[in-house]
């Protein structure tokens, strides 16, 4: 997989057999990330049983570690599958907050709590997204 301006290598918390989980660099909410499958497969329809009891997994680690660290504890999760652009099957894991947070200086306000998350289609700065994957790494299993 191409990985041109680094936001693989940036933003990768843990590789799994299956899966790639990194921070994304679109963050919509504080804590966005991506779960990657490492097969070349464009619909969930393709898993193998023990990729899907993996990505249960993962969604477990990443959900456990946003909750326990206390920058972020969300108050709910919501996953997009759409492969548009990238066809090689991925999730948006995004967290929902029903209040601010605070991270690097900056309050973070989920504009569209308890409706469908805006879609952001700005990069945040890579030292964002470093900071974030380095709180997360303490709380990751």
């Amino acid at each position: 997989m191409e990985d041109q301006q680094g936001k693989y290598k940036n933003g990768f918390l843990k590789e799994y057999n299956h899966w790639i989980l990194t921070v994304s660099f679109r963050q919509h909410t504080l804590g966005c990330f991506i779960i990657l499958a490492k097969n070349n497969i464009e619909k969930i329809s393709d898993l193998e049983k023990e990729e899907l009891i993996e990505l249960k997994e993962v969604m477990d680690q990443i959900e456990t570690a946003l909750q326990k660290h206390p920058l972020f504890k969300p108050d709910r999760f919501n996953y997009l599958q759409l492969g548009n652009v990238l066809h090689r099957l991925h999730f948006h894991g995004i967290p929902r907050y029903a209040s601010p947070r605070k991270f690097q200086g900056g309050n973070w306000i989920d504009m569209t709590w308890g409706k469908p998350p805006v879609w952001n289609k700005d990069d945040v700065s890579n030292d964002l997204v470093i900071s974030i994957k380095k709180e997360l790494i303490k709380y990751l299993a």
